[in-house]
């Protein structure tokens, strides 16, 4: 034979590793990096675990192959998640709006409704306090005639045909107006408009004690007559602070009740002949319900 043939047996040329990632690396933000393996690196060994250099802001972290898998099947099972919920979260936010807007719209009407009844009630109560004050013009003490005058006038017409006050106060007309009165004006008021009723009361009573006593017992006459003057007097004190009372009220003002205290004769029930406001808050607001003479009736005795 020739020249004896030298048969090389072929080596191995493999420097380096090749991995499959399932996404692109620079999704997560990184920067991978491989370090080349060992002449004598087995390929099994390769497959059992690879490390990779991941850089994370601008700092190198070391993770395996299982961690980058694991990171994107977790992050495929969160996309379905948030895919199979969304039609819930949807449903679940149109509901929560509606009930809202349900909520809202009720009470809204309730808002709505609680005005109107309350500018009703606020209507209701300025004509009541007009009417109050309409009525202590009407029926002012001193508009009336004096116990002469009273004498007088009875002589030309029948007793029961005379009467004390301008107004009607057993009438169906006063009736509904003390209603109004009751069921409108605040406590302050009704208190005085009572109070001012009473104080009318114990004036009528006066009058009649000195029709009586006209020209027959000179001093139970004076003394009754005495009586009288304070009784105009208390009748325009209690007039006067009810009309403030009144506009305080309506102009929005908060005002008290002076301390009241009353004197009444003792044989009629409910009058007021003397009245004196003094400094303090009047605590006791119930009001005060008297008695009324409405006609003059000479022929009674006192």
């Amino acid at each position: 034979m020739g020249r004896a043939s030298k048969i090389m047996a072929p080596t191995s040329c493999f420097t380096g590793q090749v991995h499959y990632l399932p996404d692109a690396p620079q999704a997560y933000g990184a920067m991978i990096t491989r370090p080349k393996a060992a002449p004598a690196q087995s390929r099994s060994t390769d497959l059992v675990q690879t490390r990779t250099h991941l850089r994370f802001n601008n700092r190198r972290v070391r993770v395996t192959s299982w961690q980058l898998d694991a990171a994107m099947k977790n992050r495929g099972a969160m996309v379905d998640f948030l895919s199979d919920a969304l039609p819930y979260i949807s449903q679940a936010a149109t509901l929560v709006i509606a009930a809202a807007a349900v909520i809202f719209s009720h009470r809204a009407s309730k808002d709505v409704g609680r005005r109107e009844l309350t500018t009703k009630m606020w209507e209701k109560r300025t004509d009541t306090y007009t009417e109050i004050l309409r009525a202590t013009q009407d029926l002012d003490p001193t508009r009336r005639p004096t116990p002469e005058g009273f004498v007088t006038q009875s002589e030309d017409a029948p007793p029961e045909d005379m009467q004390l006050l301008a107004r009607d106060l057993e009438s169906e007309e006063w009736k509904e107006f003390t209603a109004r009165v009751d069921s409108f004006a605040s406590d302050e008021v009704r208190y005085l408009f009572y109070l001012w009723l009473a104080s009318l009361s114990g004036w009528s009573w006066l009058i009649m004690k000195c029709v009586i006593h006209y020209g027959r017992d000179p001093i139970k006459y004076s003394e009754a007559d005495n009586e009288l003057q304070r009784s105009y007097k208390a009748t325009h004190s209690v007039c006067l602070e009810l009309t403030a009372q009144v506009r305080a009220e309506l102009a929005f003002k908060q005002r008290n009740v002076r301390k009241v205290s009353v004197t009444g004769p003792d044989k009629y029930f409910g009058a007021v002949t003397d009245v004196e406001f003094t400094r303090g808050k009047q605590t006791d607001l119930e009001p005060l319900h008297a008695a009324q003479i409405s006609t003059l009736r000479r022929g009674a005795e006192t």
